[in-house]
């Protein structure tokens, strides 16, 4: 077979929420490199936020930030940022509008103080019920001048009292806006999603890479489970989504495998003959 790009998601596609690799996860990357297929991440998460866990696995290349970052074989392509005028919009709606979230920013997340009880508190619910959501985040830091911050690259909301379609609509195109696909039972996370630089997506991030690796869209395949998946999974040449993913991400993939706990990368891997 022709050598593939594979692109993976990490939450819920690579590892699930409670933080669990499965074994055939593992076993799957293995043998498809050594048949000389390349594994790249393509996450939300920024690249502070990617730990060894997931690049012991055997990762080629990285896309983070939803887009906002692009790493080719230990090289950066490039690294986007929000500019000031954006996060001025951004920041001074969310706060009027009483919302809670994490600015990811290149090495850190950060919060404002005003929301750090309520932040904290939030956190402290997932955990209560197994989800250890600090491992996501990573340790969050204080930060009250975020406006002066020059490299934020997305943000994660939860609690908004605003529908997405409000939000989207006071965001415009100079943003990106997806719904979160996390939803645990036993906590709620009220109208939630991550919110990027317009234009800025996971596509946008494979087509970088592909053009750097030299590799032809038609070559390209990608697995994920979440709404800021849609993009990918349309844009590769064989998008697959996860059992445990999203109805609609399982209505515009190519195939649907099965949950992440059931062998899914596995079987899709096996599937697609990578292994």
């Amino acid at each position: 077979m022709k050598k593939k790009v594979v692109f993976l998601d990490i939450d819920g596609t690579l590892r699930d929420f409670d933080g669990t690799i499965p074994e055939s996860t593992k076993e799957a990357i293995k043998l498809a490199r050594a048949n000389g297929h390349e594994m790249v991440v393509c996450s939300g998460r920024s690249l502070y936020q990617i730990d060894e866990q997931i690049m012991n696995l055997g990762i080629d290349g990285v896309i983070g930030g939803a887009g906002a970052v692009v790493c080719y074989k230990g090289r950066e392509l490039y690294h986007r940022y929000m500019t000031r005028a954006q996060k001025e919009k951004l920041f001074t709606y969310l706060d009027s509008h009483d919302v809670i979230y994490t600015v990811q920013t290149d090495k850190e997340s950060v919060i404002p103080s005003a929301i750090k009880d309520k932040m904290m508190a939030y956190y402290k619910e997932l955990e209560s019920i197994g989800i250890p959501l600090s491992k996501v985040a990573g340790e969050l830091k204080l930060d009250d001048n975020l406006v002066d911050n020059p490299k934020v690259e997305k943000l994660v909301f939860h609690r908004a009292s605003m529908s997405l379609e409000e939000i989207g609509q006071y965001l415009g195109d100079e943003f990106s806006l997806v719904g979160l696909s996390f939803t645990p039972e036993g906590v709620d996370i009220g109208v939630a999603g991550e919110i990027g630089i317009g234009g800025i997506t996971k596509a946008s991030g494979i087509e970088s890479y592909l053009k750097a690796a030299g590799v032809d869209r038609e070559d390209s395949i990608a697995f994920g489970d979440g709404y800021n998946d849609f993009e990918m999974i349309e844009y590769v040449n064989c998008g697959v989504a996860m059992g445990n993913g999203v109805e609609k991400l399982k209505e515009i993939a190519d195939f649907v495998t099965d949950d992440i706990d059931k062998d899914g990368i596995y079987n899709g891997f096996k599937k697609l003959g990578l292994i």
